[in-house]
């Protein structure tokens, strides 16, 4: 704070510029009335370059593509949840058929207790990775399969449609990963179909490490 709040933002002699360039110059105006003020502050760019605030220029490419990652997945969230999906199904029929798609794909929970036995001579550390690994990928797999068998029950109408359920039929439909999964994984910005593929490569690692 002390760089940029003290009396030598008030020298006369030597002027100090938070930021100068050929277009802007972040200064202390000269003293003046209210008018004045007015006006310096109005000549002041709308908007600036990351390095007014110290940033790399690579800064901007990261924000502007994740505003429009942002962008995109508002719109996909806009687009009309019509009866009948693109490709000629009903809409509830399209989201059972991936919910089924999916638990095709989800294996059964890992027995850790018969994990650990296998590791009973040497439990290493990496060992115990691996066993909270398992443990919070048992997690994720019981929480994906629970939701989804209750998605399917409640689209054929033999239980009642919730908020969680809701909100995952709505990731479904627009290929994007249910809030309700990402949170039990590691953090990811990839589709529903890349973060599955990931999914898969993962239960094939564990699977050769047990």
């Amino acid at each position: 704070m002390n760089e940029y709040f003290g009396d030598f933002l008030f020298d006369e002699f030597q002027p100090f510029h938070f930021y100068k360039n050929d277009v802007v110059d972040y200064v202390m105006p000269p003293e003046g009335n209210r008018d004045d003020y007015l006006q310096f502050i109005e000549e002041l760019p709308l908007v600036n370059t990351p390095d007014v605030f110290g940033l790399h220029p690579n800064v901007e490419i990261g924000y502007f593509t994740q505003a429009v990652k942002e962008m995109w997945r508002h719109l996909v969230e806009l687009q009309p949840q019509t009866a009948v999906s693109v490709t000629g199904i009903s809409k509830d029929e399209y989201i059972n058929n991936v919910a089924k798609e999916i638990l095709t794909k989800i294996p059964a929970p890992y027995d850790i207790n018969k994990v650990k036995k296998n590791f009973t001579v040497a439990v290493t550390p990496t060992a115990i990775v691996l066993f909270q690994e398992l443990k919070r990928f048992n997690k994720l797999i019981r929480t994906i399969t629970r939701t989804l068998n209750q998605l399917i029950k409640a689209i054929a109408g033999e239980i009642g449609m919730n908020e969680t359920l809701e909100n995952i039929s709505v990731a479904l439909y627009n290929g994007s990963l249910p809030k309700e999964w990402a949170k039990l994984a590691p953090d990811t910005r990839k589709s529903l179909a890349g973060w599955m593929d990931h999914f898969q490569k993962r239960i094939v690692q564990y699977t050769n490490w047990v």
